[in-house]
């Protein structure tokens, strides 16, 4: 049985993957995580590592997706596959990652509920972020994920890596999930990284057969927060891809 593993981005938790765990097929061992509140990316994957089978296809959303490669790079052993969700490509310049992590610190839980759902019809596509279900789903995650987590992730998120030619190069086969409204990892970034990789121009299958496969797909009409936005489009595209992945 294939077992997937899910990583949540940043304000995320494990429950805000549920819409796309009932999504997919039932024969599928699913598992979300919640990340650690660990500001060291490396102390953060050998963390999350612990809880993780090998053989697992690991599912990395945004920030999940930066520890989702850091994983692959440190245990690789551990992935049959991996799917990366609108997740950042490059380093984050150094005065950015600083004023992050100096705006995440020394938060009050309510200073933090503010951040989380400020600025929302930026990871949304259209007037989604302005819906109140919607809006009560970010601050419910948020309030699971709190001001101790949102502190870490921004310091580890600010010390990643360029990934720019990691999918080409990891030990397993790569899906590539774009957004077509992303405004966070903007669309045509994911298109050209896929691209580069070897995944070809937006297309939903493998650029070539074998263990190191690159595949892109794009879902349309959503923005970054795509699992909660289209979560059955992002479950079928998983699904699609790993059968055709395991044949």
């Amino acid at each position: 049985m294939t077992s997937l593993v899910f990583l949540p981005g940043l304000h995320g938790d494990a429950q805000s993957w549920d819409p796309t765990l009932r999504a997919l097929p039932e024969r599928w061992n699913t598992t979300a995580l919640d990340l650690p509140a660990e500001p060291d990316l490396d102390a953060l994957v050998d963390e999350a590592a612990r809880q993780i089978a090998t053989g697992s296809v690991v599912v990395g959303h945004s920030l999940g997706g930066v520890v989702a490669m850091h994983l692959a790079e440190r245990h690789p052993s551990l992935l049959a596959g991996l799917v990366l969700v609108t997740a950042p490509v490059g380093a984050e310049d150094p005065d950015a990652a600083a004023a992050r992590a100096a705006r995440a610190a020394d938060l009050s839980p309510g200073e933090y509920e503010e951040i989380a759902l400020d600025g929302m019809e930026a990871v949304y596509y259209g007037d989604r972020g302005h819906d109140p279900q919607v809006r009560a789903e970010r601050l419910r995650a948020a309030r699971g994920y709190g001001p101790e987590r949102f502190a870490a992730h921004s310091v580890a998120l600010g010390a990643r890596p360029d990934r720019s030619t990691f999918p080409a190069q990891a030990p397993c086969p790569v899906l590539i999930v774009g957004a077509s409204h992303d405004q966070v990892v903007p669309t045509e970034e994911q298109r050209r990284w896929a691209e580069a990789n070897g995944a070809g121009g937006g297309g939903a299958g493998a650029s070539s057969k074998g263990a190191r496969a690159v595949a892109y797909v794009e879902i349309r009409e959503t923005g970054h927060m795509l699992p909660v936005e289209t979560p059955e489009e992002l479950a079928t595209a998983i699904s699609d891809w790993w059968r055709r992945t395991e044949a």
